[in-house]
């Protein structure tokens, strides 16, 4: 299993080497809070937040259009934004990443004396569409709206001395979209190199029909990481 983990992320690193003017390297901890309903839409008391860790690897667009080229282009979106360099300016402050995401999302319990833990792996999707803020020193700040597909790869309950594979269990092994929010501080060292540090809030955004018991999670990342620049 820790092979094929390595394998993907092997894989996506070379594809972004080979692609990309800008990728993103990000390692943390993701403390993560289940949210458990059960058939008749009540909350389940007793479950406390786990931690995890949590790898991203994402291709970065520094901005959705450069200005230095749009000026030579002469394509009808080009001679739009030569006439609204309003509109041309505020594309140039946003940008976005594309990547694979690793996260641990576990959780630890007990109901009526019986303890229990959730220890889980998913493999995912994520994008980012974010609003850099220019500071002094080199410094900025990343305002980001983040969405992401996620799959479960390895997962395991451990309840009453007993192991329960979770990736045969339904509330588990179905899809997991999630959505949210983040914020990236910034610090440039050089021209090739920006140090961050991020906080990311997501929760899940799909759930069973009304009748049937829901499982949602709400992460929450704290990392730090690379951005190589062109």
């Amino acid at each position: 299993y820790s092979r094929v983990v390595y394998f993907c992320f092997l894989f996506a690193f070379i594809s972004v080497q080979i692609k990309a003017q800008q990728f993103k390297l990000n390692q943390g901890i993701a403390i993560t809070q289940f949210s458990y309903q059960n058939e008749q839409g009540q909350n389940v008391q007793g479950l406390k937040s786990g931690s995890g860790l949590a790898f991203s690897l994402a291709f970065h667009k520094a901005s959705l259009v450069d200005s230095a080229k749009y000026k030579l282009d002469q394509t009808p979106f080009a001679i739009y934004l030569g006439q609204n360099p309003k509109v041309a300016k505020l594309l140039s402050l946003i940008n976005y990443d594309l990547g694979l995401q690793f996260t641990q999302l576990n959780a630890v319990g007990d109901i009526q004396n019986n303890a229990f833990s959730y220890q889980t792996d998913y493999l995912g999707i994520q994008g980012k569409l974010g609003f850099r803020i220019s500071l002094p020193y080199k410094f900025s700040i990343n305002l980001q709206g983040i969405v992401s597909v996620n799959k479960i790869v390895h997962g395991n309950q451990l309840i009453m001395n007993r192991y329960v594979d979770l990736t045969e269990d339904a509330q588990f092994a179905q899809v997991k979209m999630m959505a949210g929010y983040g914020a990236e501080f910034e610090k440039r060292f050089s021209d090739k190199l920006v140090g961050i540090f991020s906080y990311q809030q997501t929760q899940t955004l799909n759930s069973n029909p009304v009748g049937q018991s829901t499982l949602h999670f709400k992460p929450t990342l704290f990392s730090v990481g690379i951005r190589l620049l062109n």
